[in-house]
């Protein structure tokens, strides 16, 4: 018998599971106890510790702070990420939300972000790169602070190398690399200059009680939680989300990852949707804020030259603008276009209104007008699941019954079913979807994504699968 399968077999392994996932909220790992045992078993190896119950006697008189409970998060935790990822939420932010806090905090002149979850620093070094090449002369003479947290202390440590691969800066244009980063051999170190507001510390979502002033966690302008409530059960993302509502200052911003959305956001947050992504707002007590508008950013030098993405294998939506990558400098945003004439508003337009039944009637009734378009129906399911009302379920399984081969439909039900309990449908509709994007060049857009790429949608697929699978 191997070390995994006596780790399965050891009659301590569902109090240890329990303890884990308490203790993580890394509910992700409820059905993969595979992937769970083949982390612990190298914990034992290392440890040379033979049985689970000498083991979890370990982590519990350590505690969650201890060295042990480090280094098995360092084993369950997934370091994968890269600069500008998810290149329109940025591009959101540069047009929508930072606009609007620079007016709002005019008076204090104070700026304060925090990216939860940073893994090994991308994201929030992101967030500087982005103010300094963009609100260089806004923010002359301001106090600004970005806090990167994140749960794995070997992650915290490389973010504050702040040293990284090729891969970390992948797609980055040269002149981006030149300005942003020093070469050290094979490396690249972001520069003093893009380091000067960004700090670093391990915090357990979970456990960290928030707002949490004396670690900087209140009054915060934005939040940025991303890929990160995906791993958590429904309790552990509402208890989380309350969590962020409260660091946030009135009329604050939230950002969260594609699957990240639904009723629990949008019953403590305002949808904002702009071209290419949907923030989140903060209403001010008693009251939900009209929607920002764009507002233009100072004029980006020109992006470099490089070849048209492949079109999505349907017909996708009209996108505002040619797709931002994190080859380019971060382009100012192009208006989106206007309404299709038509009595009805359309959903959207509804949504960023704050008039969410409305826009559900205006959904229903274009999927009655259009029974034979998928897209039609999988945007149904993804307003409902929002809405916390209908059955999404029921429209993802109507685009897929219209389009066998829709792998966001695919993705969405897998979504759903594990949200509500039911594992084994979920894992196969996650393999359908990882199938349905198999052959398909990394660089392709996800029809009905968003400007999602097939390479980011397989990534978000693999964290489902453990190793063996995946």
């Amino acid at each position: 018998m191997n070390r995994v399968d006596a780790v399965l077999r050891d009659p301590v392994f569902p109090r240890l599971k329990t303890a884990v996932i308490e203790t993580t909220g890394l509910a992700y790992y409820a059905d993969k106890d595979q992937a769970l045992a083949e982390r612990v078993s190298r914990r034992l190896a290392e440890r040379s510790v033979t049985g689970l119950a000498g083991y979890l006697a370990i982590l519990n008189s350590e505690g969650p702070a201890g060295p042990e409970y480090q280094a098995l998060i360092n084993e369950l935790t997934v370091g994968e990420t890269f600069f500008f990822r998810y290149a329109e939420q940025f591009e959101a932010l540069c047009a929508v939300a930072i606009p609007e806090c620079l007016r709002r905090n005019r008076d204090s002149r104070i700026l304060r972000i925090w990216s939860a979850g940073c893994s090994i620093g991308p994201e929030a070094y992101t967030l500087e790169i982005l103010l300094k090449r963009h609100f260089a002369e806004q923010l002359r003479d301001w106090q600004v602070t970005i806090i990167g947290t994140d749960i794995n202390a070997t992650f915290i440590d490389a973010a504050r190398r702040g040293v990284y691969g090729n891969w970390a800066v992948r797609g980055l244009a040269p002149a981006v690399l030149e300005e942003c980063f020093d070469r050290r051999g094979d490396q690249l170190a972001v520069k003093p200059k893009f380091r000067e507001w960004t700090t670093f510390s391990v915090f357990n979502l979970v456990e960290g009680a928030l707002p949490n002033y004396p670690r900087g966690l209140g009054a915060l302008d934005v939040v940025l939680c991303r890929n990160v409530m995906i791993y958590f059960d429904e309790a552990t993302r509402g208890r989380l989300l309350e969590g962020l509502h409260a660091a946030l200052a009135p009329n604050g911003w939230l950002v969260v990852g594609h699957a990240e959305t639904g009723p629990q956001v949008n019953a403590l947050f305002t949808p904002v949707p702009v071209p290419g992504a949907t923030l989140y707002r903060k209403p001010l007590p008693g009251c939900a804020p009209a929607p920002a508008q764009p507002t233009p950013t100072p004029a980006p030098e020109p992006p470099a030259a490089e070849p048209a993405p492949r079109p999505a294998a349907r017909a996708a939506k009209p996108p505002a603008a040619r797709r931002a990558t994190p080859a380019d400098p971060l382009p100012a945003p192009v208006p989106a276009p206007p309404p299709p004439r038509s009595p009805e508003p359309r959903p959207t337009d509804l949504m960023s209104e704050g008039d969410r039944a409305a826009a559900l009637e205006a959904c229903l009734a274009l999927a009655e007008r259009n029974r034979l378009d998928p897209a039609v129906h999988f945007r149904l399911g993804l307003l409902e699941e929002e809405l916390g009302v209908g059955d999404p379920v029921v429209a993802f399984k109507k685009a897929l019954y219209l389009d066998s081969g829709f792998a966001l439909a695919d993705y969405h039900l897998a979504l759903a079913y594990w949200r509500r309990g039911k594992l084994g449908p979920a894992q196969r509709h996650f393999r359908n979807a990882r199938a349905a994007v198999a052959e398909r060049d990394g660089t392709d857009l996800v029809a009905e994504g968003g400007g999602l790429t097939v390479a980011e949608l397989r990534s978000m697929i693999d964290l489902w699968f453990s190793g063996e699978e995946a």
